[in-house]
């Protein structure tokens, strides 16, 4: 379903502002009193949803006597998605109207789209799941879309994602075509009807950490580079989903949402990424992981060379510039999440220039704004006091991406490099 923008902006002022602890409240009255709350993480998915969790501190009544109360945390979701009346009382989900606007509220893990997920995050049935005793730690959640935990045992550790059910076949496909190209990828342990799947775990050190230390690089791109060509043929025929800078009009959309001010600098810079969407040269269609980044890339810490490959959700056929542009966009925006990337300029530069001899530069300069362009409203999700300092820096780095893309332009495709903003 599609969401107005002016809807998606309500959402999202009513679901992070000091309404939404009127909103809590009276989701909770009836079997506690809010106490405090705070926004831990918000999920903007550009006209479809918007998805908030809070922490919450509440006391819950306790029988059937309210003066008798057990002060206690949980953790909630809201979210404007359109989620079908079985799934949500499936999920003992509440649906509140805030001035015709329906909101969704949830305790985690109950979340009406992801049954699995109630199995994934407790240790005593998931135990008897795996066929051995386990401990799990949540390491991502997106509100009606997916989690990813960790599952460690005694003697092998697994993780699990969870995904809605329907989604579940085609993930299982996409494992079963890595394992036959003998690429370095999870394998499948075991899943089931509800959306959960248990893959084993792949050695090797955080592509970030050789962004942190600095050794190897050409090692490790040549590396990227192969392990990009090796992606399987069966990917041709999967069903195509957008690139991030595809989608660059609903990321400017998001942007401006999280922060009206910018709204004239992200719709600009939309303009120009669907311009050169149009007249740069992307090549043929290939084979693409469609999320290849340095989260999702493990390598060997004593050479370098790529070790694991993770989240094939999006693998499927697409443009290579795309895939080098999403490796870029994001290693351009580390600087402003943490200090101890502040010197990965460098490898920017360097990177861009070897990949730049594989594909179009204006190509990849564009595709890498688009990226950065889409990390821009992500700033807000953790809720941190300095989201707007470290949006403002990534819209910068946008726009530093099509100072790129122009100059190759001009120069019939050889242009300077970019240095990262700092």
């Amino acid at each position: 379903m599609t969401v107005s923008r002016s809807n998606e902006r309500r959402a999202v002022d009513l679901l992070t502002g000091p309404s939404a602890g009127d909103m809590l409240a009276v989701a909770l009255r009836g079997d506690g009193v809010v106490r405090s709350w705070h926004v831990h993480a918000v999920n903007h998915r550009p006209g479809a949803s918007v998805s908030v969790g809070y922490s919450v501190v509440w006391d819950r009544f306790h029988g059937d006597d309210r003066e008798r109360r057990v002060r206690e945390d949980l953790y909630l979701v809201a979210t404007t998605a359109t989620i079908r009346p079985d799934r949500l009382a499936r999920a003992d989900a509440k649906t509140l109207y805030a001035d015709a606007l329906p909101v969704h509220l949830w305790e985690f893990p109950n979340d009406p789209e992801l049954p699995a997920l109630e199995l994934a995050c407790d240790p005593e049935p998931l135990s008897t799941f795996v066929g051995r005793r386990v401990d799990v730690e949540l390491l991502g959640y997106r509100p009606t879309r997916r989690a990813v935990l960790r599952v460690e045992g005694e003697d092998e550790n697994f993780y699990a994602k969870v995904v809605r059910p329907g989604a579940r076949e085609a993930l299982l496909h996409r494992h079963t075509a890595f394992e036959k190209a003998r690429l370095p990828t999870p394998r499948v342990a075991k899943s089931n009807a509800d959306g959960l799947v248990l893959t084993t775990a792949v050695t090797g050190t955080p592509l970030s950490q050789i962004y942190v230390r600095g050794g190897n690089l050409d090692v490790t791109f040549a590396s990227l580079s192969a392990t990009l060509e090796a992606l399987p043929l069966i990917g041709l025929g999967l069903k195509r989903r957008p690139a991030w800078a595809e989608r660059c009009e609903h990321y400017a959309h998001a942007a401006s949402v999280s922060l009206p001010d910018i709204a004239d600098r992200a719709g600009a810079a939309a303009s120009e990424i669907r311009r050169y969407r149009a007249e740069a040269d992307y090549g043929p269609l290939v084979p693409t992981h469609g999320d290849f980044y340095e989260a999702n890339v493990l390598v060997s810490p004593s050479t370098g060379r790529v070790s694991g490959l993770l989240d094939l959700d999006t693998f499927g056929p697409g443009y290579r510039a795309d895939d080098w542009g999403c490796l870029l966009g994001h290693l351009s925006v580390l600087p402003s999440l943490n200090s101890k990337y502040k010197n990965v300029g460098a490898i920017t530069d360097r990177w861009f220039e070897r990949a730049r001899t594989e594909v179009d530069p204006v190509a990849l300069a564009a595709s890498a704004a688009g990226v950065a362009l889409s990390l821009v409203a992500s700033a807000r999700q953790r809720g941190r006091s300095n989201w707007k300092k470290q949006a403002l820096a990534r819209l910068d780095v946008v726009e530093a991406w099509l100072v790129t893309a122009r100059e190759a332009e001009r120069d019939a495709g050889y242009g300077p490099r970019l240095t990262a903003v700092r």
